[in-house]
């Protein structure tokens, strides 16, 4: 195969538009061509300077004026497939949907002469991108079919197809085990409601587009917002509940009567009530108690003002310090905290072994310990990349290192789920700590959530949010 020399140390760039000539600018408005071909490898895996397609990535299509400019006309689209062939293995059937009259190899090379300027052979490689305009994807089901979204196969219990009558969709950026299928399916089978909840997998780069398409479905009644999309939402939402905009982070959407998305924050709310549950079987009070919070994340901003409504003392640890400043200036200008031992402080990752020798509660709220590349790491220590086996050895025995000097009456805490438990609680456990996963943290912001959006029409029923929560646990344990 020839391709064009690249340096192997170059990292894969992702494309963001496509360059159409002007002959074919009608085409394009009249949404005529559906699929492209550009000589060289531009799949994802390229180091093309110009960058890679990726499938279920939104593009803007442009087109090319001889004088180098670009006309005005402009359309997103979803690339939908990318295949790298040679010219050789160029089929008729992978030419439909080009502008191409007799979809033949020959008619191709031709073109691709024309374009380049030099002769194209069967060895050449190409690369055949094919495409879905936006403005034709009009459901969620279309975005299924665009592969913008896909059914998230790791949580049990989460249907593999969305034919209801109404549905909400929680969105993911990568699979895991979530228990959200399972709640929110259960709730509505037991009090016979006419929705599905359906949790799918998608690219946070396309929540604007995936959310203009759930603000027009009919069927979409709001959904989740989960690992990815959290942040990235935010500034798409036509409405903010008021700790959602404090927060930076959203959660949950309702789609309102007058067709808007709102956005909500119950992430916080449901693990408060968590943890102060494991302190009250104790016999204690939560106010007071000092958390330490490993991360600044989305749903760490969301738990570090729900445990400061709760009056805990709170130290937040992140390896970027300006984002673990920005998360406790916002906490004490919320609460209006000026009181030196009332306010959220703050540090690099560097400060945790000192701050573990006095505190109450370890939580863990960064993506250490969760699938990736971190999904080794305990959230105790440093994490150097890449991953391999002496740089986890170290982050490890780092973390064994400080876990010894914490208060043995300490809770130790970490939100991340997966099919095991993270080496942090994990560690925790076998070391005879008392642990709190995140599973009750999602149980009751899921309840939360359920409430938010259902509440008013399970009131008519003569249904309570306590019963809302218990069929939720008890779907969460199956």
């Amino acid at each position: 195969m020839k391709t064009s020399k690249s340096n192997e140390n170059e990292k894969p760039k992702a494309a963001t538009e496509l360059w159409f000539r002007e002959e074919e600018k009608d085409f394009i408005a009249g949404r005529r061509i559906t699929t492209t071909v550009r000589a060289g490898d531009r799949s994802a895996e390229t180091v093309d300077p110009k960058g890679g397609y990726h499938e279920g990535k939104f593009i803007t299509l442009k087109i090319l004026k001889a004088d180098g400019s670009f006309d005005p006309l402009l359309a997103e689209a979803a690339v939908t497939r990318v295949e790298k062939k040679t010219l050789g293995e160029i089929e008729p059937g992978d030419l439909e949907g080009t502008p191409l009259q007799t979809k033949t190899k020959q008619e191709l090379a031709e073109k691709l002469r024309r374009l380049y300027g030099r002769e194209f052979t069967d060895e050449d490689v190409i690369t055949v991108v094919r495409f879905e305009y936006a403005d034709n994807l009009k459901e969620a089901k279309d975005l299924v079919r665009a592969n913008v979204l896909s059914f998230a196969r790791e949580p049990k219990f989460n249907p593999e197809n969305i034919d209801f009558p109404h549905y909400t969709i929680p969105l993911i950026e990568h699979d895991y085990p979530a228990k959200t299928a399972a709640m929110w399916n259960a709730v509505y089978s037991e009090f016979e409601l006419p929705y599905g909840n359906v949790m799918m997998v998608g690219s946070a780069r396309n929540a604007k587009n995936i959310l203009t398409v759930l603000r027009g479905d009919q069927k979409y009644e709001g959904g989740g917002v989960g690992v990815g999309f959290k942040d990235e939402v935010v500034p798409h939402m036509d409405l903010l509940d008021t700790l959602a905009e404090a927060v930076g982070a959203v959660n949950f959407i309702v789609k309102t009567a007058e067709g808007k998305l709102k956005g909500y924050n119950t992430d916080g709310t449901g693990y408060a009530e968590s943890l102060e549950e494991a302190f009250r079987k104790r016999g204690k009070e939560i106010a007071g108690k000092k958390a330490l919070l490993l991360g600044a994340g989305g749903t760490g901003n969301a738990i570090a003002f729900a445990l400061a409504k709760k009056g805990m003392r709170i130290v937040i640890v992140n390896r970027t310090v300006l984002k673990a400043k920005e998360l406790a200036d916002k906490v004490n200008r919320f609460f209006n905290k000026t009181d030196a031992d009332e306010m959220v402080r703050f540090g690099g990752e560097e400060i945790t072994a000192e701050e573990v020798k006095d505190t109450d509660a370890v939580i863990n709220v960064s993506t250490k310990g969760s699938a990736g590349a971190l999904e080794r790491y305990s959230a105790l220590a440093s994490a150097r990349l890449p991953a391999n086996e002496e740089n986890i050895r170290e982050n490890l025995e780092a973390a064994e290192a400080i876990l010894r000097t914490i208060p043995r009456g300490a809770v130790i805490s970490d939100i991340v789920l997966g099919k095991t438990a993270t080496p942090f609680l994990s560690s925790a456990e076998n070391a005879g700590f008392e642990t709190l996963d995140g599973i009750p943290m999602v149980i009751g912001q899921g309840a939360e959530a359920f409430w938010l959006l259902h509440g008013e029409e399970l009131k008519e029923k003569n249904i309570t949010k306590e019963q809302v929560l218990a069929v939720m646990k008890r779907a969460a344990e199956k």
